[in-house]
C-alpha cells in the first residue's frame, strides 16, 4: 500500500525548526534561517536525504563524546566524584572558599566553551550549593553576591545551551519521521512522534529560547502522525480490490473487498472511493487518500 498524494509538511517544519539550532541567538540584522543554516552546516534538502546527517558528530569538539540531550537525561557519560566541601568557620577560610567557589565557575564556563556538558552542569551544581552557605564577613558575602550573579549568567548560557540541543534532537527526529512516512512505515512514524514529545519540557523545546520555533515543528510533527495513525487504521480494515471497471466517459467502478463501489460511494463512515483508474483504486480515509491496488 502506498499513498497517491506524498506530503510537503516535511522541508516546511524543517526551514521553520532550524530558525533556534543555531550556537548562539541570532543577531538580529541576520536572518535567523540563515544563521541556523550556518551553523548547523546543512541544509533542509540534506536533513531529509540522509536522517542521521545532524549529528554531534560535525562538530569536532562534540567528537566522542554523548550527544548532550543524552547527558542532560543522565542515560549515559562518565559520572564524575561528587565536589565536596565544609562550612567554612574563619576569614581565611572564608577567603579560600570564595576563591574555590570562582575558579569552579571559571571551570563551568570553559566547560560550555569545550562542548564538555557533564563538566559544566557539575560546576553549576556545585557553585550552587556553594552559594547557599552563610559566610561571616562582609567582605565574603559581598564576593559571593558578585559570584551569584556570576553563576545566573553561566545558568542561563547552559539553559539556552540545552534548549538548542533538545531543538536539534527534535530537528533530527523529524526528518526520520518524514522519510520513514515517505517509505509507508507508519508504525515508526508515530513512535519518533511519541519521542519528540518526551523533548517538550520546560528545559527543551518550552524553553523561550527555542520555544516559538519548537511550537510550529510540534504542530507539523502532531499533523504527520496523525496522518501516519490514519494509514494504520485503514491498513486494519484489511481491505481488497478484487476488480475494477474503468470507464473514461462515465463512473468507474471497483469491487472491493467483495461489494461493488463506484466513484464516490461509500465504503464504511468516513471512507469513500474516489478514484478508479488502471489497476488502482483510490480511497478517502479521513481527509487522507489512500490507494491500493488490484490484487493479483
Amino acid at each position: 500500500m502506498r499513498a497517491v498524494a506524498g506530503i510537503l509538511v516535511a522541508l516546511g517544519f524543517l526551514v521553520c525548526a532550524t530558525a533556534a539550532v543555531a550556537a548562539g541567538s541570532p543577531s538580529a540584522a541576520t536572518p535567523p534561517v540563515e544563521t541556523a543554516k550556518a551553523a548547523v552546516g546543512v541544509t533542509p534538502e540534506s536533513m531529509l536525504g540522509e536522517p542521521y546527517m545532524l549529528t554531534w558528530e560535525k562538530d569536532a569538539r562534540f567528537k566522542g563524546r554523548r550527544p548532550f540531550q543524552t547527558v542532560l537525561h543522565s542515560m549515559g557519560g562518565q559520572a564524575r566524584k561528587v565536589e565536596k566541601f565544609s562550612q567554612p568557620r574563619t576569614p581565611s577560610q572564608e577567603t579560600a572558599f570564595i576563591i574555590k567557589a570562582e575558579s569552579y565557575l571559571d571551570e563551568a564556563g570553559g566547560a560550555l566553551d569545550e562542548g564538555d556538558f557533564t563538566l559544566a552542569e557539575d560546576r553549576i551544581k556545585t557553585v550552587t550549593r556553594m552559594t547557599a552557605v552563610n559566610l561571616v564577613t562582609e567582605s565574603a558575602r559581598e564576593k559571593m553576591a558578585a559570584i551569584s550573579a556570576d553563576l545566573a549568567n553561566v545558568q542561563k548560557r547552559f539553559g539556552d545551551m540545552r534548549a538548542r540541543a533538545s531543538l536539534r534532537q527534535a530537528l533530527e527526529l523529524a526528518g526520520r519521521m518524514q522519510a520513514y512516512f515517505d517509505n509507508d512505515r507508519h508504525g515508526e512514524v508515530v513512535g519518533l512522534y511519541q519521542d519528540i514529545l518526551q523533548l517538550d519540557n520546560e528545559e527543551g523545546l518550552r524553553n523561550p529560547e527555542v520555544a516559538r520555533t519548537a511550537a510550529a515543528l510540534l504542530t507539523k510533527c502532531a499533523a504527520l502522525s496523525k496522518r501516519a495513525q490514519i494509514h494504520i487504521d485503514f491498513s486494519q480494515m484489511e481491505l481488497k480490490v478484487d476488480a475494477v471497471s474503468c470507464f473514461p466517459k462515465g463512473r468507474s467502478f471497483a469491487i472491493v473487498s467483495g461489494e461493488v463501489i463506484g466513484e464516490g460511494g461509500a465504503v464504511a463512515p468516513e471512507l469513500t472511493v474516489t478514484c478508479v483508474a488502471g489497476k488502482e483504486v483510490t480511497f478517502d480515509f479521513k481527509g487522507e487518500k489512500i490507494a491500493l491496488e488490484l490484487e493479483q
